[in-house]
């Protein structure tokens, strides 16, 4: 029984000292293989140059690398905080349009297209010419500067968002008034027939303009052919072209 045993031990014995070795120059080899920034420039230049110099221009520096990365990282960092921040700035510049485009509708300064009302004024057939020979039946036979002005008011009145005469846009800074026998409307000199154009609701304008008493009401009894209104469905306006300099008004400063 001892000698086997002992037999097996021997035996064992015998195998222990190869796998020693074995294992001994496996870790001699692989510590060898372990490639560090230091050995691995000392390996290229222990190669022939042209080998030495494809490796170098073809090897990767792990510093610069990591720097790259770090780098191209908060790029993408700061690209994400932008977009965020377009994507709030948006909002407060579709804001910031809209109200400037109220302020310009509002100031007259742009063109506007909607449905809306015609209103034509003309003289009467039986006004006079003027001239030499050729008396006038009546002066209401004539459409004056103040005609136009109750007219437009009258508009406004009625609920009309834009109004035209004889395609001079009405503004804040709008003038109508007469020199002699000619309607000047923002200074610019028109005559009959005029054509008067209003955006708004059709159904309320030519209720309100088409009321007893009212302006195209007194006009008419002059001479039912000097007026005359229509709806209509779709029409354009355009901007004021006027001055618009302020010389001596100024937005006030609050006081602190």
């Amino acid at each position: 029984m001892s000698s086997i045993f002992t037999n097996r031990q021997n035996t064992a014995n015998q195998w222990i000292w190869p796998v020693s070795a074995m294992c001994l120059v496996l870790g001699f080899m692989c510590s060898l293989a372990w490639v560090t920034e230091d050995n691995r420039q000392s390996r290229i230049r222990l190669l022939p140059a042209d080998q030495s110099r494809r490796l170098t221009e073809g090897a990767i520096d792990i510093d610069s690398y990591q720097e790259l990365t770090t780098e191209v990282s908060k790029l993408r960092d700061e690209k994400t905080k932008l977009e965020n921040a377009l994507a709030g700035t948006n909002s407060q510049t579709k804001a910031l349009n809209d109200g400037l485009q109220d302020a310009k509708i509002f100031a007259c300064l742009t063109d506007l297209e909607g449905p809306g009302v015609v209103v034509s004024l003309r003289d009467s057939p039986r006004a006079g010419t003027g001239m030499a020979g050729d008396v006038s039946v009546s002066p209401d036979a004539v459409i004056h500067d103040t005609d136009v002005l109750r007219v437009v008011n009258e508009l406004f009145n009625a609920s009309a968002e834009a109004v035209a005469v004889n395609e001079h846009r009405i503004s804040p800074r709008s003038s109508i008034r007469c020199v002699g026998s000619t309607v000047l409307i923002n200074d610019v000199k028109i005559s009959s027939p005029i054509e008067i154009r209003a955006i708004g609701d059709p159904a309320t304008i030519m209720g309100a303009m088409n009321m007893p008493g009212g302006v195209l009401h007194e006009i008419r009894t002059s001479d039912p052919a000097m007026v005359s209104i229509e709806k209509a469905a779709r029409m354009t306006v355009k901007a004021y072209a006027g001055p618009t300099e302020v010389r001596f008004s100024k937005v006030p400063v609050p006081k602190k």
